[in-house]
């Protein structure tokens, strides 16, 4: 839902049932909210993880140019008398080749740095109106920077299941843009149903393997609550060569500190 840096190191027949119902005006009512809160960032202060797996094509035309596997991590830091809750985040995602499977290194003779954010600070507060208000700071020096959610996020009902949607477009200078399209799916707590959570994304931009031409990415994540429990594909990685994405920031004060 925000600009991306970039650094070194089941349902389906069920849902076409059911017609999706839309909260208040803005989309959010205090339930609403509370599963928003829940299923993101936990109620506690432990981390909550959500793994990712999926596919960069080439746009149009499909053709597979990579796979990916990543994390994004997040915990909630504290939440005001107002409401307003805060987060600390972090997340990172590798390409492996489609064939061998192996991390992708270099394109055409030339280092590939793997997307890392090594944090990202939201707030996140309900309006009067159902609005979804707060926004996002990442980055350091310089490149420090806050992206406003201007009632970028919508929510609505699909029977019991709650269903998160936030969509954002950029304009580069250059004449190329990115779409993206993140949409929460949290099962209610009594389906019993594991993951109780998921996420997809749909992406359309422009990176280095798409060799001057967008790519389309597509990626599915579902929620596990233990760094333990990713996959050791992913987690031999991050041990041997990311060690700081093994658990999202701490306090404001690490977040403070990578903001330098």
């Amino acid at each position: 839902m925000n600009s991306v840096s970039r650094g070194t190191p089941l349902l389906a027949g069920m849902l076409c049932l059911l017609a999706p119902h839309w909260a208040v005006a803005g989309g959010f009512d205090q339930d609403l909210f509370e599963r928003f809160v829940a299923s993101n960032m936990g109620t506690d202060g432990k981390p909550v993880y959500y793994y990712s797996t999926g596919t960069v094509r080439t746009f149009p035309g499909g053709e597979l140019l990579a796979n990916i596997e990543g994390v994004d991590m997040a915990r909630l830091l504290k939440r005001d008398a107002d409401g307003t809750v805060h987060k600390a985040s972090r997340k990172m995602f590798i390409l492996r080749d489609p064939k061998t499977g192996a991390v992708i290194e270099e394109i055409d003779g030339k280092p590939y740095n793997q997307t890392f954010y090594p944090y990202q600070y939201m707030t996140f507060r309900l309006g009067t109106n159902g609005e979804l208000s707060g926004g996002s700071t990442q980055g350091a020096g310089a490149k420090k920077h806050f992206v406003n959610f201007a009632g970028g996020i919508e929510a609505r009902r699909v029977g019991d299941i709650a269903v998160f949607s936030a969509a954002n477009t950029r304009q580069g200078q250059d004449g190329t843009g990115s779409y993206e399209m993140y949409e929460f799916w949290v099962l209610p707590k009594s389906s019993g149903i594991k993951p109780s959570a998921t996420l997809t994304l749909t992406l359309v931009n422009w990176q280095p393997i798409g060799k001057g031409k967008p790519v389309y990415t597509h990626r599915t994540s579902w929620r596990v609550d233990r760094y333990a429990d990713l996959p050791a594909s992913l987690r031999d990685y991050i041990d041997t060569k990311a060690p700081l994405y093994r658990e999202p920031p701490r306090d404001m004060a690490e977040i403070e500190r990578l903001q330098q």
